[in-house]
Formats: C-alpha cells, structure tokens, sequence
C-alpha cells in the first residue's frame, strides 16, 4: 500500500493571506488574530520581519503560522507565537491561585482558603495563542488541530535564541452567549465599570486599567458565586482539545489564570518541552516507507522560500536518514539528500 501525500501545507503566514486569515479569524474571533483588517495587515507585516529575524525587539516580534490545504490553496488554520508578552511599557498581567490555612484549637476545625491575588511580569515569557481550525476542517483525519500547534514547537526549538526561557498560553474560559463571561461579570466589571468586550478591546492596546483599578488584597474564592468558583481555571467546550495538546507537550498548569475570563495559563521551560527536546535534523531521501516501519512526523525546512513543513509517515533510520515519499519532497520543495528538521508526533 503506497503511503498517500500531505495534504496540508503548514508555513509561515504572508501579507497575502490577509483576506483568507481575516475570515478565519472572525470565524472564531479568537485571543491574539485580530478580527479588525487593519490590525491584521499590520500584524501579519511584523510576522515576515520576525521570520526574517529583521526586529531586534523580542517583545515586537510575533510569528503567524497557517495551514495551506494543498489541492485548494485554502487557509484552514492558523497559529501564533508572540516573541515575548509582558515589558515594563506592557506588563503580562494574571491572577495567581494560592491557599491559606486557619486552624482553631478550640473548634478542632482546618480551613484551607484558596485565594487570587494579582500578580504582573515585566520580563515576561514567549507566548503561544491564536490557534484557529476553520469549522470545516475539525475532525479530519490528518488532525489539522495537533499540526498547527505543534510546528510552533518545532519551531521553538529550531530558534531557541530567539525566544524566552519560559513559554505560555492563555487558554479560552467558556463564554456567554451574549459575549460576557462570568468571572469579568461578577469579579472585573465591579472593579472596572466595564463590559467584557469592551475591557477585552482596551486591553489589547493599554493595560494600565488593570493595575490602577484592580485591588492589589487578595480575592477569597469562597466569597464568589460558586458558579464563578467553578469557571476558575475552567475552558470551554472547543478549547479542551488544545489544552490536551499542551499537555503531551510538557506544559502543565501554573495556578495562574486570567484577570479577565478566569482561564488558565498553562507553561513550561521552553528547552524542556518534549517536542523541543526530540527535535531531530536528519537527511530526507526519497523512497517507499514500508508500513509497518512508518511513524508520523512534522517535517520542516527553513531556506530563501521560507519556512514550511507538512506531516509524513516516514521511517527513520538510525543513520539519520529520514525516507519519505517523493510527494513529501514535492511539497517541501526540496530535493531528496536535503537536511530537515523533524519531530515526531504523538
């Protein structure tokens, strides 16, 4: 049975995609692409000086990845990395979960409070965010979802120098129909006077709200709803995916969450994270892989055309060759004998 080619192209993102990434965008109007074509050209000019590596300024660099299919030219996902999130200009704002203890002799009772206390950075860490899989494309079998996110590791750790020691990502709390959410509606909108949407397009240009207005004592948990306790961490339905993807990463959960929808951050050491750490370079040579000796890969090329990779059910050799099928070199556009950078996936 002869292994069928890639269908996805995964690259970075071009000034000219800014027609199909605005539709995608507004499709699930997600934390970090923009939804507003302005921002979105401007972002995606940014992404090409980054891949470049023509901005000097960590905290200015960010990195859009989108999945091309193949046989259409259609975008059908997308993915970001933002170089660093959190400067004394910008700080990276979140509420940190903790606990106390009270213990009363003459009661013989233990009490353990968990409490949220706002917390900034202001040398922050490389941030993950903006995974959007268009609605048509959820559930093929080539997992669209798992590629687009996990070239951003394999892209981490081609360019280790580039980014932060620790990454994050914030991941989506489950949102009201309406658009408001019920951590901002019963916690920031006392503090701040304002709606969710409104809060959350301030934020995206001047934080200083947040600090001046916030109250630096700490929140009890218990003194909320306990519909707002249960969200506290909490991701919505379509989000569960990528929190699951995180994981098999090594990113792990921080007791920290955001000060606007209560979603977690999760994170790690960027040099530890598994698909970081198993990043191979080896040679691709063209041939037939036999079935039973296949294994799932992303595999990546960065030359004059760019960086690109695709998925490949190849066999590795213990020499440091790689077989793949003469379609997957079609689709990188390179030649068999050409050295690659690989990581498998789960």
């Amino acid at each position: 049975m002869k292994n069928a080619g890639p269908h996805f192209l995964l690259r970075a993102a071009r000034p000219r995609d800014h027609r199909q990434l605005l539709a995608l965008a507004r499709e699930l109007d997600s934390i970090n692409l923009p939804t507003e074509a302005g921002r979105l050209r401007e972002l995606l000019g940014r992404s090409t000086r980054s891949f470049h590596g023509r901005i000097r300024d960590r905290a200015q660099t960010v990195y859009i990845f989108c999945a091309e299919e193949i046989a259409t030219r259609r975008i059908v996902a997308a993915s970001m990395i933002i170089g660093k999130h959190g400067t004394p200009t910008a700080p990276h704002y979140y509420l940190e979960l903790d606990a106390d203890e009270r213990y009363s002799h003459t009661l013989r009772k233990l009490f353990r409070h968990s409490f949220l206390r706002l917390r900034y950075a202001m040398d922050g860490p490389t941030e993950i965010g903006g995974l959007i899989v268009t609605q048509a494309m959820r559930g093929h079998p080539e997992r669209i979802g798992k590629l687009i996110s996990w070239v951003r590791f394999l892209y981490l750790g081609r360019h280790l120098a580039r980014f932060e020691k620790q990454v994050v990502a914030e991941m989506l709390a489950p949102m009201l129909p309406d658009h408001g959410n019920v951590f901002w509606d019963n916690y920031g909108r006392r503090v701040t006077g304002l709606s969710f949407p409104d809060a959350d397009q301030l934020s995206t240009h001047d934080k200083e709200f947040i600090r001046a207005l916030f109250p630096e004592t700490p929140l009890y948990t218990f003194m909320l709803p306990a519909e707002v306790r249960d969200a506290l961490g909490a991701v919505g339905e379509n989000t569960r995916g990528a929190v699951h993807l995180l994981e098999q990463a090594g990113m792990r959960f921080l007791n920290q969450i955001d000060p606007f929808d209560g979603g977690p951050y999760y994170g790690g050491a960027t040099a530890e994270l598994e698909p970081v750490q198993n990043r191979r370079t080896v040679v691709a040579i063209t041939g037939e892989p036999p079935l039973e000796k296949q294994r799932s890969y992303l595999v990546a090329i960065e030359n004059a055309d760019g960086f690109r990779a695709v998925r490949a059910e190849a066999e590795l050799h213990d020499g440091g060759h790689l077989v793949v099928t003469p379609a997957v070199l079609h689709a990188l556009k390179i030649k068999s004998h050409t050295r690659v950078d690989i990581v498998a996936l789960p």
